[in-house]
């Protein structure tokens, strides 16, 4: 959704992943967080599964370098209200190296092209 992204829990609740938000109270978006988190621990429980029904090797499948638990990346939380800057920046910056660990296994474990090289590719044969 560009600049506008949601997301959706289970009681097809939506919650905005933008703002402005007030460090004080952000309920809606520490709701939406929580939930981002959530998908991506959910993704990567995928990612691992599928890793052993095509038999990966421990040592090759995917672990996130950072453990999500509820609403915790490593020891920090993702919800802003009431939480300090500098832990709520750690927490975001595990989230994010957890989700280029998910990246990457996503790219070495499917014939997805990026849409650039795609598009390049498109182009270059309407050209001949």
């Amino acid at each position: 959704m560009g600049s506008y992204p949601r997301v959706t829990d289970i009681q097809n609740n939506t919650y905005e992943l933008f703002g402005p938000v007030n460090l004080f109270w952000s309920t809606r978006f520490d709701k939406a967080m929580t939930w981002f988190l959530t998908c991506l621990q959910e993704f990567a429980e995928f990612a691992i599964s599928l890793d052993k029904q095509n038999n990966v090797p421990p040592e090759k499948s995917l672990k996130l370098p950072y453990k999500i638990d509820g609403d915790k990346v490593g020891s920090h939380t993702i919800v802003l209200s009431f939480n300090k800057n500098e832990n709520w920046t750690k927490a975001l910056k595990y989230m994010l190296c957890n989700l280029k660990w998910v990246l990457y296994w996503f790219i070495g474990n499917t014939s997805f092209a990026p849409p650039s090289v795609s598009l390049h590719t498109q182009s270059l044969k309407n050209k001949s």
